[in-house]
């Protein structure tokens, strides 16, 4: 749509209005404004969907007043301030979207008012503070997006009660402690993004009870440790991609992981593992595509039986991208790992 200028005050004259939808326009002015936001307003609204525009200000507290609100949308605008406790009140809401804004401020603790709520995303603002533990409490949570924010502290370990959860997304933060092996309580998990914060402590085993992940980035974090053989194998059958690189992860990598039958990703990389890269069998790692080892302190001769995956052999298999530590060092010597099918070497 080409619709510009601000929203007309006159809209608070049409008190029985349900829906007020004017997304993916060029309007501009405050979002918000006492006309139609007040006590005399749109106290009907159910739906109001702004988002893809140039609209600034702040959310004002008598947002509380909308009560029978069950979508809030103002996505991808300029909006700033804080998020006020009042949103507690709108218990009907199901989705509140308000990414790419820059909203500062807390998560105010009356958020766990909303216990209809499914989907709230947050991604792209200036939040800081920490997850409340109230938070925790709205139960029919299905997808969840705090990316690019500035929280701290920790994930609680309430976050096992939201089994209704698909997506969990909290990269790109300041987050700390571990993870919490309450997360094998969500089964019905499909994607898991923690990258980019500073957790630490080993992987949690139950992982391999998330029979619906897909894919799962714990990548620049301080996760220490082994990395568990029920990462991988026919349990997590839809996994597709697993980043666990720039870690301070130990010990070799797990026997059974060539039996991941869909992973297309596995980063390794810039971590400290050992050993020797085990072989795989006839029929594993189908769909592999990028396979990352390199920047560790592996040791040993890389199998045939992963040359035989390579996309250029036939009758080869999807490897396109293989890394590992088979480049010899400047002073002479022999490489840590040798590998006659590596498309890239390291020292």
């Amino acid at each position: 749509n080409a619709q510009t200028g601000p929203i007309p005050t006159s809209l608070g004259l049409i008190s029985p209005l349900e829906t007020f939808d004017v997304e993916s326009n060029n309007m501009d002015g405050n979002l918000f404004q006492p006309e139609y936001c007040g006590p005399d307003g749109l106290t009907e609204v159910v739906n109001f969907r702004a988002s893809l525009n140039n609209f600034r200000g702040n959310i004002p507290t008598e947002i509380g007043q909308w009560t029978k609100l069950q979508n809030l949308w103002f996505a991808d605008n300029e909006v700033t301030g804080t998020i006020p406790s009042e949103v507690g009140n709108l218990v009907d809401m199901n989705a509140f979207l308000f990414y790419k804004n820059q909203i500062a401020g807390t998560i105010p603790a009356d958020i766990g008012n909303l216990d209809k709520l499914t989907w709230i995303d947050m991604e792209d603002n200036k939040i800081v503070g920490t997850i409340p533990d109230e938070f925790y409490s709205n139960l029919e949570l299905e997808e969840v997006i705090f990316k690019n924010n500035s929280l701290s502290g920790t994930i609680s370990t309430k976050v096992g009660d939201l089994s209704k959860l698909v997506t969990f997304w909290a990269s790109f933060n300041e987050l700390s402690g571990g993870i919490p092996t309450e997360f094998g309580n969500c089964l019905n998990l499909d994607e898991l993004e923690l990258q980019n914060n500073g957790l630490d402590g080993p992987l949690p085993n139950e992982f391999g009870n998330m029979e619906s992940i897909e894919f799962l980035s714990l990548e620049n974090n301080e996760l220490t440790g082994t990395i568990p053989s029920r990462l991988f194998g026919v349990n997590l059958i839809g996994l597709r991609i697993l980043y666990l690189n720039d870690n301070k992860l130990t010990g070799p990598v797990p026997e059974n992981y060539g039996q991941s039958p869909r992973l297309k990703d596995l980063w390794l990389n810039d971590n400290q593992l050992t050993g020797t890269l085990p072989l795989i069998a006839e029929g594993e790692f189908l769909f592999l595509e990028e396979l990352l080892i390199n920047n560790n302190d592996m040791t040993g001769e890389v199998d045939d039986s992963l040359c035989l995956i390579r996309n250029d052999t036939i009758p080869g298999g999807n490897l396109g991208v293989f890394h590992a530590d088979c480049q010899p060092p400047s002073g002479g010597g022999s490489p840590q790992i040798v590998c006659s099918c590596c498309t890239a070497c390291f020292v």
